[in-house]
């Protein structure tokens, strides 16, 4: 016999326990395919709606939606679903997006498979974009049978200066620029860790295109600005168009090349991007600094299905012909 209210379905939103015919809450018992499908992932990026896990793990989405049900609920509670979500209007109607709670975290740390978490972001939707994009390089790469570069792949490499190495923010890109007869020294830093493509050709790989991140544009800030302190896409420019021009990839990272993907929300703040970079080159545009859209968390619309687009389709470049990862 079923205990009372054993029958009663679960809140979508709630952790209440998944209880078994006896009425007793059912125990996650952690597998290793647990750990690669879902824990190895959420540590990879922060936050994943469950059918980008399914796209990077593969095999059941049933079993994924009900494993990460179970694993989300108490006592299990190894992830987590962020409250943020909720604010779009569709939520109830889209694939719920996840993290890792503190207990998983903690047995990731216990199995040497993470290192310390970075604090909790102040803007869960730029956050959650950052992560659909990088996810989405990692699909591309995966499906075209080339090689993701990771961030751990690059701090291995002889090629990193020691002192990038050692430094305590390694991924901020030092650059002075001149700006009003002023010399202004400051650092650059993207979305996301650097990682690079490794494109193969007859199975040997002889393309490399390194990035140092993402710059995903939530629409937050402001495209243009007169006060070069502030943060804007004016300032990104600036610094990546000096750092390309000084070669500071290169005495940083040990990067031979650098390409800086823009993501925004919509076509007509595409278009106001691409349009300040023409006019900050005076026309000639950047060949490296490459453009694409993405839909906002906030849009009411239904949200691509997770893909590899990130690598398989074109860019757009300022003054220079598109650019694709796979055939450039």
């Amino acid at each position: 016999m079923h205990s009372p209210g054993s029958d009663k379905r679960n809140s979508r939103w709630g952790d209440a326990p998944v209880v078994d015919k006896t009425g007793k809450p059912k125990i996650a018992v952690v597998t290793e395919r647990d750990i690669e499908r879902i824990f190895m992932p959420l540590a990879r990026y922060r936050y994943l709606p469950a059918d980008y896990l399914h796209a990077l793990a593969g095999g059941s989405l049933d079993y994924l939606v009900n494993r990460l049900a179970l694993l989300a609920r108490k006592p299990n509670s190894y992830v987590s679903r962020p409250q943020q979500q909720r604010a779009n209007a569709n939520a109830n109607c889209r694939p719920q997006i996840y993290e890792l709670s503190d207990k998983g975290i903690r047995l990731m740390h216990e199995r040497g498979l993470m290192s310390q978490r970075p604090r909790t972001p102040t803007n869960f939707a730029h956050e959650l974009m950052t992560c659909q994009l990088m996810a989405s390089f990692e699909l591309g790469v995966r499906e075209s049978s080339n090689r993701l570069i990771t961030w751990s792949d690059i701090l291995q490499s002889q090629n990193l200066p020691e002192a990038t190495r050692r430094s305590q923010r390694p991924f901020h890109i030092p650059v002075t620029v001149t700006i009003g007869g002023a010399t202004i020294p400051t650092h650059v830093i993207a979305d996301g860790a650097p990682f690079g493509i490794a494109r193969s050709v007859d199975g040997q790989a002889s393309y490399f295109f390194f990035c140092p991140g993402v710059e995903a544009d939530c629409g937050t800030e402001p495209i243009d600005a007169s006060d070069f302190q502030r943060s804007s896409l004016f300032k990104k420019f600036v610094l990546y168009l000096a750092v390309d021009a000084q070669g500071i990839h290169r005495s940083h990272f040990g990067f031979p090349n650098l390409y800086i993907p823009i993501v925004t929300t919509n076509a007509a703040r595409l278009s106001s991007m691409m349009k300040l970079l023409e006019r900050i080159t005076g026309g000639a545009g950047a060949k490296n600094i490459l453009f694409k859209t993405f839909p906002a968390f906030t849009s009411s619309g239904k949200p691509p299905s997770p893909s590899g687009h990130m690598v398989t389709e074109d860019w757009q470049r300022v003054a220079y012909p598109p650019f694709n990862f796979l055939t450039s």
